[in-house]
This record gives structure tokens, C-alpha cells and sequence, in this order.
């Protein structure tokens, strides 16, 4: 693990139009009408996950407000227009009441959670119940908004969002490994010898490539046996079959079941060696494969909100599912280089006009995505001559982002 403090210069910034950003975000927030529809971006963990989202949103004639934590960078952009704190309190636990309180404060259209913990927090209070605590009750206008904000309660992963993806995967006939449950040694080192020791071993509510194990012999599967990495103490863990390939990503933004604006990517580049680490480059493009089965998905759950999957992409151009997100991914925020914006998507979901973007749309894109490839290698190459998604006209989130401290995996 590598502790990286970066205080430098960066290439020079581009906006998501590829035109030299001449615009503040003062200048983009004073635009916006008082009557512009609120979006509450909820993130309740620490990291740079979402922290693109509020200029994007704005960009779209969207206000935003932020429910959480201020660990969570988004919530220094400065085109989040107020920050309520939601904290857990003693024993971990999050109180319902400072989110109605939010909810009645800020009027929002629609709700965000931009992390694992935001979505599963929300689903929980769509859905009533822990099914482990009491049922408790929302108001019936606040419990209308979270169902209306991420789709058909009925098929809210909460804290199973691996099986529950292969649950789906399989009734939708998309595309995906065999997967099975795991509960103890035994159960592994079994599913690895049916699958000629090529497995991968993903722990439930984990992620950005923590509690991930690529295990591509029989050494390597006893190795993770022998080191005690499989705790069954720690929670669930599902074993899946290992695909060669490409990884691949898929994002979109849906209402009630239906995609309105959808994004493929596929990676260039991971933000470190370790093969389950996220990406720092990709290729934007339109990718059959990846649309239909994230399409599927999205008509099987009854989905709404931002979603986003990862694939392993064969020679043949065939994606098969290995990850769902039912939040925002990295590359949520691209879709409008390609002409497929999900800002604007949601913007339009809540009736605002969004005009037509002032260039055409290209049909791939090469992008860098920040901080991630900065902080792997401030000199890369891949820093220059191509999108760099660095904030620049949001000064307060880029001057956040240059002084952290932060480790990489």
C-alpha cells in the first residue's frame, strides 16, 4: 500500500466539451434560477467517489446540496450550495430523523447516495426495514421520494448487492460467471477445483477493489487459504468463476425501469498493480454488449437512479457481468462526450430544459480519469494529450484534492 501527497502543477484543463474552460463555478451558480430543482447528493464514507457530480449537476441547471460526511470530497465542491452533517452516532448506528430533517430543508427532486453505505442506508429506508431492527416509518412524502429516487423497493440489494447481481443476471438472461455463495475453506477451495482453480472471491459491502481476490492457481487459492484473508466472521463472500478479458463498465441513469442516457467504457489503465484496482484511463465508447445487459437489468429491478456494472469483455466483443453499483461510477459524469449525458438525463426527469450541447459528439474517447492516474504517477504520460477530467473550474474541490494525503491499493 503507497501514501501519496501531491502539491504540484497539473496539464492544462479542458472543459467536457473539450474547449478551454474559461468559466468559474460562481459565474455557473449565480446562472442558475432560485426555482432550479435541488438534487441531494448523500456520501457517508471518505474518498474521492462522486466528487465530480456537483458541477456536472449544476452544468445542467441542477442545485445541489450534500447530506453526510465532509470526509467525503464531494462535499467540498463548490457548487454544492449547502452541506447538512449526518453522522452515526454511538454504536455506528444513523438516526433517521437528521435525514427528514434534510429532506424537509432542502426540497430535493431526487436523491443520490454517491457511495455503498449511502445506497444501502437509503434502501433500507425505502424499504421500511432492516429486516434484523425494528420497522420503523417515514413520512409518506419523504418514503415517496427514496422510491422514486432508487426504483422498486422490492429489488433493493441492501447488503447482498453481489448475489443479488447474479440473482438478477440469471432471471434477465444476461450474461454472467458462475457464482455461489461461501461460507467456509471448505466451500472455496471446492468451487475453485470445479472451475480448474481460476476463481475470484469478493466479499460482500466491499469495494474500490478491497475484498477482492483474483485466485488464478491452485498456489495462489491455498495461499489465500493459508494466509487467513477469508474471514467468515466478516461478513458474506460469494466465489465466482474467473473470466479472461478486458474489464468493462457501463453506467447509466434510469426512471421507474427505463435507461434515459447510458455510457460504456472500457479500462486502459488501473490506478495501481494490483489487478482488482479501480481504473486511471479508459476508452469511452458505445458497446452493445455492455447497453443490452445493463438495459435488461435496469427493466428486471425496476430501477431508478444512477447504476452503474462492471464486465470482463472477451476477444469476441461478448461482456459478462461481474459487478453491480447502484450508485454513480466513474465514469457517470462522461456520458456527454459521447452524446449520452445522464446529468442532463436527470435534469430533463425533473423538467428542466437542458440545451443541446455546443459540439458533436465524438464516438470514442480516451480519458484520464482524476485524481486517479495523477496520484499513481504525477509524470505519466497519460496526463497529456488527451481528456484529463481534471475539476478545474471548481477550485475549492481541486485545492482539497491536491493537498490529501490518501493511499491507494
Amino acid at each position: 500500500m503507497s501514501s501519496f501527497t501531491h502539491r504540484g502543477q497539473l496539464p492544462g484543463g479542458r472543459d467536457i466539451s473539450g474547449n478551454r474552460l474559461a468559466k468559474t463555478h460562481k459565474d455557473s451558480m449565480e446562472n442558475l434560477p432560485v426555482s432550479a430543482p435541488c438534487v441531494l447528493l448523500v456520501g457517508l464514507m471518505p474518498g474521492f467517489g462522486g466528487m465530480h457530480l456537483p458541477r456536472h449537476l449544476a452544468r445542467v441547471g441542477l442545485r445541489v446540496a450534500f447530506l453526510g460526511t465532509r470526509a467525503c470530497m464531494a462535499s467540498s465542491s463548490g457548487f454544492v450550495e449547502e452541506f447538512l452533517p449526518w453522522e452515526p452516532e454511538n454504536g455506528g448506528h444513523y438516526q433517521v430523523a437528521p435525514f427528514a430533517k434534510a429532506v424537509r430543508h432542502c426540497r430535493p427532486v431526487c436523491l443520490v447516495p454517491i457511495d455503498e453505505c449511502a445506497a444501502e442506508l437509503l434502501q433500507i429506508m425505502g424499504r421500511g426495514t432492516t429486516g434484523q431492527e425494528a420497522a420503523f416509518t417515514l413520512p409518506g412524502d419523504i418514503a415517496e421520494l427514496v422510491r422514486n429516487s432508487l426504483g422498486n423497493p422490492d429489488h433493493y440489494p441492501l447488503a447482498s448487492a453481489r448475489q443479488r447481481a447474479y440473482q438478477t443476471s440469471r432471471t434477465a438472461d444476461i450474461p454472467v460467471p458462475e457464482q455461489a455463495d461461501v461460507s467456509t475453506l471448505g466451500e472455496i477451495i471446492d468451487f475453485a477445483r470445479r472451475h480448474q482453480w481460476r476463481i475470484v472471491v469478493k466479499r460482500e459491502r466491499s469495494m474500490g477493489g478491497v475484498g477482492i481476490h483474483i485466485l488464478d492457481s491452485e498456489a495462489a487459492t491455498r495461499e489465500f487459504v493459508a494466509q487467513g484473508l477469508f474471514l467468515a466472521s466478516g461478513g458474506k463472500w460469494v466465489a465466482q468463476a474467473f473470466m479472461p478479458g478486458r474489464l468493462g463498465m457501463h453506467a447509466v441513469f434510469a426512471v421507474r425501469g427505463h435507461v434515459l442516457a447510458a455510457v460504456s467504457a472500457i479500462q486502459l489503465l488501473r490506478r495501481s498493480e494490483n489487478a482488482s484496482a479501480p481504473s486511471s484511463v479508459v476508452m469511452l465508447c458505445g458497446h452493445k454488449a455492455m447497453a443490452a445487459s445493463g438495459a435488461a437489468f435496469v427493466e428486471a429491478t425496476g430501477a431508478s437512479g444512477f447504476h452503474g456494472w462492471d464486465f470482463q469483455v472477451d476477444e469476441g466483443g461478448n461482456a459478462f457481468l461481474i459487478e453491480h453499483n447502484p450508485r454513480p461510477i466513474s465514469i457517470s459524469h462522461l456520458g456527454g462526450l459521447l452524446g449520452s449525458d445522464l446529468m442532463a438525463a436527470l435534469a430533463a426527469s425533473c423538467g428542466v430544459r437542458v440545451p443541446p450541447p455546443p459540439h458533436p459528439p465524438m464516438d470514442e474517447c480516451r480519458v484520464t480519469l482524476f485524481p486517479d492516474e495523477w496520484r499513481r504517477d504525477a509524470a505519466s504520460p497519460w496526463l497529456h494529450g488527451q481528456f484529463h477530467d481534471v475539476p478545474w473550474d471548481d477550485p475549492a474541490l481541486l485545492g482539497r484534492v491536491m493537498a490529501a494525503n490518501f493511499s491507494y491499493r
